[in-house]
């Protein structure tokens, strides 16, 4: 090694050393994928990265994003890092994006749109090399930071508890390492860096953060505040995984899943601590949103208190009480229109289930209700149809509903009424509606999958062949952590 005691680059390295092996993050075999920006964040972590894999036996790989927002200074950006990770023979990837038409396309800030364009390069290349982690430079003041945006926006333990240190495989082994030591280590060891001007413009939160609100709180009540602030995130992290290993223990046991729509027990998560129970509807909120962020406090509160219903959350998520459940609901899906395979299987993931038929010979002449399969799904009434084969026109096809459909059900005698009217008069939650199959044979509906029958596809002692239809939601049982 090349330090003295006493000397900020052995201060990073030891602190970086043993907060990988604090957390376990790096093992001797792996290879892990450095993002780099060129900052002096960044550029510190490579550098440390590049020390320590010797003496713990791990590969590297850089990434780097072109985000093509300052011109040709970004083209210089790019190189100062690609010459920089050459000249140490590490391989390096430029991945590119648009980040503010990104932001104009996704509706979202700049500063967000960077980040998802940085983690979209990052896990295309997890896609193609395979690494065992993402290694970020955030440090001690972005954890200090973080905190006092999110207390300052309402969060609870968790988002208190900051970024972080493992997340997946995204590591980050500077996140006790101050960013004034992190610039002292820069300049001892020579390193090239950057300077973004997007990180002084005050016009990002962050950046105000930084620059103006976090020194003025520290002047004014603790000199010493980032440290305060980093280590108050590392102790509410211990209670947030403590509290979070109870309430995922807790999810499993008052959810399931069906489809693409989340269930919990309204009566089971009241009986539950609210520190548990708030914990148990944020992760209900997760795994509808397909999301991993927390819910403000407002939102969990608005859960809680069961008075408004519908209720509407971030990510578009509708919560609805049916039958004694909190049922939450994603976004409805966009129109779906889709051949079926006769005979085989049909994956609808827009719907969350599949589709099986068979073709069958007509047995014993006619067709026999007790022959449906019952009571797998909550939702639905009937997961299994057998339709007269002859009496389909062309392919059969699996749509969502439309403006004006209609039915002639099975047992009205040929009477029609709209899909509305039927789900309705079924008792089929609203927000639930959008996600039945729909069944038809060119022009004709012959399935209100899940629900009814059209009486014109109907299996009569004339039939020769049968379709039989089969619905099979993607489930997840209460206890029971496996998906079906």
């Amino acid at each position: 090694m090349i330090h003295s005691a006493g000397d900020p680059v052995k201060q990073v390295l030891d602190t970086v050393a043993s907060t990988i092996r604090a957390y376990n993050m790096i093992e001797p075999g792996h290879m892990v994928i450095c993002g780099v920006s060129g900052g002096p964040d960044s550029m510190c972590l490579l550098d440390c990265l590049d020390i320590l894999s010797g003496e713990m036996g791990f590969g590297l790989f850089v990434a780097h994003l072109h985000h093509h927002m300052r011109g040709e200074q970004a083209d210089k950006d790019a190189q100062l890092v690609v010459d920089f990770a050459q000249s140490r023979n590490i391989p390096v990837e430029v991945g590119h994006a648009y980040v503010l038409e990104l932001a104009d396309a996704l509706k979202v800030g700049i500063e967000e749109a960077g980040r998802i364009a940085r983690y979209r390069l990052f896990f295309d290349l997890m896609e193609q090399i395979r690494p065992h982690r993402i290694a970020l430079g955030h440090n001690m003041n972005d954890q200090a930071e973080t905190v006092l945006m999110r207390l300052a926006r309402g969060a609870g333990t968790q988002g208190l508890a900051g970024i972080p240190p493992v997340n997946g495989p995204v590591i980050r082994p500077l996140i006790h390492v101050p960013r004034g030591l992190i610039e002292e280590y820069c300049r001892k060891r020579n390193l090239p860096v950057i300077t973004d001007v997007y990180n002084l413009d005050l016009k990002y939160t962050r950046n105000l953060v930084r620059y103006e609100i976090l020194p003025k709180i520290a002047k004014v009540l603790n000199p010493s505040l980032v440290e305060t602030l980093a280590k108050t995130a590392k102790v509410l992290r211990w209670d947030a995984d403590f509290l979070e290993e109870q309430a995922e223990a807790a999810f499993l046991r008052t959810s399931m899943k069906e489809g693409r729509v989340t269930l919990v027990c309204e009566r089971s998560v009241g009986d539950l601590p609210r520190a548990i129970g708030s914990r148990v509807l944020e992760k209900a909120w997760r795994e509808c949103a397909g999301k991993t962020d927390n819910l403000e406090v407002s939102h969990i509160l608005r859960l809680l208190d069961g008075g408004e219903d519908p209720l509407s959350l971030p990510g578009k998520v509708t919560v609805h009480r049916f039958k004694g459940q909190l049922c939450f609901y994603p976004p409805p899906p966009e129109e779906v229109d889709i051949p079926v395979r006769v005979p085989g299987c049909t994956s609808v993931p827009q719907l969350g289930l599949s589709v099986h038929t068979r073709i069958r010979d007509n047995p014993r002449g006619g067709y026999r209700k007790s022959e449906f399969k019952q009571g797998k799904s909550f939702f639905m009434l009937e997961l299994r149809a057998w339709v007269d084969y002859n009496k389909c026109e062309g392919e059969l096809r699996l749509r969502t509903r439309q403006p004006g459909d209609r039915i002639a059900p099975l047992g009205m005698q040929g009477n029609e009424k709209t899909v509305k009217d039927l789900l309705i008069s079924m008792r089929v939650p609203r927000y639930y509606r959008s996600f039945v199959p729909i069944f038809v044979s060119g022009d004709k509906l012959v399935w209100v999958g899940g629900f009814r029958l059209s009486e014109q596809f109907k299996v009569s002692a004339d039939t020769c062949k049968i379709i039989e239809i089969e619905i099979e939601p993607l489930l997840r049982r209460r206890q029971n952590c496996a998906t079906i």
